[in-house]
């Protein structure tokens, strides 16, 4: 059988993931976010804030405050802040001591 037609390849496709426009931290305007979130974590909730008006290092250093004042853990992914657990009401307080507005988002 000396047929040299390519039979597949991974070269090309639609099966990579392309990242979203820039993929990182992005600057935004407005008021920031935040939601809660249950799905695709075993049911265990995360309180996620979005589109805040910092730069990536001020988001890091606000990410470690609200850690230590909160107890809890956290990351950054993409342009977010995760926090594990419930702590809406704490984000609001913690916004609040520094003058900085959020609002809650999806109910």
């Amino acid at each position: 059988m000396s047929n040299s037609r390519l039979v597949y390849s991974t070269e090309t496709g639609s099966h990579k993931k392309e990242s979203p426009a820039g993929d990182g931290w992005s600057k935004a305007s407005g008021n920031a976010k935040m939601r809660l979130e249950t799905g695709g974590r075993g049911g265990k909730a995360v309180t996620v804030l979005f589109n805040l008006p910092l730069e990536e290092s001020e988001a890091k250093d606000m990410l470690k405050a609200m850690q230590a004042a909160f107890g809890c853990g956290g990351a950054m992914k993409d342009s977010t802040l995760e926090l594990r657990g419930d702590v809406r009401a704490k984000v609001e307080a913690f916004f609040a001591k520094k003058n900085l507005k959020i609002v809650r988002a999806g109910g």
